[in-house]
C-alpha cells in the first residue's frame, strides 16, 4: 500500500497539524499503523473549494 496526500494551502511549517490530523482519523479511515510510504503533493485546489485534503491509496492484491 502507499498513499498520496493532495493538500491544498500547503506550506510546511503546517505539517505537524497535517499529521496531528491523520493521526485522528487514520482509525476511521481504515489506515494502518504505522502508516504506510506517503507522499503529500501541496495543490493550488481541489475539486470542491471547500475539500482541504484529497488522499489517493495505491494497493496490491494478492
Amino acid at each position: 500500500m502507499r498513499l498520496t496526500f493532495y493538500v491544498t494551502r500547503w506550506t510546511p511549517d503546517r505539517i505537524g497539524a497535517f499529521m496531528a490530523g491523520v493521526a485522528s482519523v487514520a482509525e476511521e479511515l481504515g489506515l494502518p499503523s504505522p502508516l504506510p510510504p506517503s507522499s503529500l503533493i501541496g495543490v493550488e485546489a481541489l475539486y470542491e473549494p471547500d475539500v482541504l485534503v484529497e488522499v489517493e491509496a495505491t494497493a496490491v492484491l494478492d
